[in-house]
């Protein structure tokens, strides 16, 4: 009988032993990491920091939430970081529009209207000096004209919509007189969808000023190398050069916005970024987006809203209506046709 008597106290024992071990090594621990957690939910993203104790599993366990609320924090740091240089970004790009729109179209269009006036006075008693007042304002004009299409070409090159990624790129580099740039294509040409072609130009304008900027090139190659299923952009300077950051939150912190942006463009259509540089040894930015198999003519079309000629494989885009595919030249012609295909379908009487 006390055999027995002894085992069960000795059972007892063990149990109370074990729920004490239970409750301050384990249960007390979950506790408090339960705690950090509803802090962390409630924004706090630093109180899995605090050691709860407990068994070494609910350490692993705490350190292993910690780690990921610090990639949350990380990541919302640099979001804040990149949507305030980017509103800062767009407010200097207002400041300059402004800039420019008052301190040289305003300006000159008021000239011009003075010319005018003056040429009205002059016009009955003097009409060789109005007619010279009248050139001159015309002149001023023309001039001013120019300097709107330079400005809407920063904003949106015409020329992209129009004529498509190769034709603004060749324009783009046109305009760069202290450098040497180069384009390339390599493969079929053909047009890409508006939002692919605007992410590559974005890239390659990007790129440009970096080196123009930064890198101090004298020397850049544009590379568009079309392959059937996808398009690649390449742009390489003989620039200073950078240490490229480990990651996308790393050029974040180190204030490369201009190519966050390319990644979060790129990123958006499912391709790929790669960016190769070193110090003293220049800069490469690789762009690579995957293209649908779009519809494109197999010989020469004609649009059927303005009547222009499309080589083969040329088309900016295609509609079906009514059974028969309709390819278009521009954007601004194939939505003019979603919006009223009858009206451009009329057979000549």
């Amino acid at each position: 009988m006390n055999d027995w008597l002894h085992i069960v106290i000795t059972i007892l024992s063990l149990l109370f032993v074990t729920n004490i071990w239970l409750i301050y090594r384990v249960l007390k621990p979950l506790h408090r990491l339960a705690s950090q957690t509803i802090d962390v939910a409630q924004g706090n993203l630093v109180a899995f920091n605090q050691p709860c104790g407990g068994i070494p599993e609910i350490g692993i366990l705490r350190r292993t939430m910690a780690s990921m609320a610090g990639h949350v924090r990380r990541t919302h740091e640099d979001e804040t970081a990149y949507r305030y240089a980017l509103t800062d970004g767009q407010e200097a790009e207002r400041a300059r529009i402004a800039h420019e729109l008052h301190d040289e179209t305003v300006q000159s269009l008021v000239a011009i209207a003075q010319s005018i006036d003056l040429a009205s006075s002059w016009i009955q008693k003097d009409p060789e000096r109005a007619a010279g007042m009248l050139k001159m304002a015309r002149t001023q004009a023309v001039e001013t004209v120019e300097g709107l299409r330079r400005l809407i070409a920063d904003l949106r090159p015409p020329a992209l919509e129009e004529l498509g990624l190769i034709p603004a790129l060749q324009m783009l580099v046109e305009n760069e007189s202290d450098m040497d740039v180069s384009v390339k294509v390599i493969g079929k040409e053909r047009r890409l969808d508006e939002e692919r072609e605007l992410t590559l130009f974005r890239a390659a304008q990007e790129a440009v000023r970096n080196a123009q900027r930064h890198s101090h090139a004298k020397n850049i190659s544009i590379t568009a190398d079309y392959q059937p299923n996808e398009i690649r952009l390449m742009v390489i300077d003989d620039g200073i050069g950078f240490q490229v950051p480990d990651c996308v939150d790393c050029m974040a912190k180190q204030g490369h916005f201009g190519l966050v942006g390319i990644h979060e463009r790129v990123l958006h259509l499912d391709g790929t970024v790669r960016i190769s540089s070193r110090p003293e040894r220049g800069t490469e930015l690789s762009v690579t987006l995957p293209l649908s198999s779009a519809s494109q003519p197999t010989e020469t079309v004609r649009d059927p809203v303005c009547g222009a000629l499309i080589a083969p494989q040329q088309a900016y885009g295609s509609t079906l209506y009514d059974g028969e595919r309709y390819f278009f030249c521009c954007p601004v012609c194939q939505g003019a046709f979603q919006r009223t295909p009858e009206t451009y379908l009329i057979s000549p009487n």
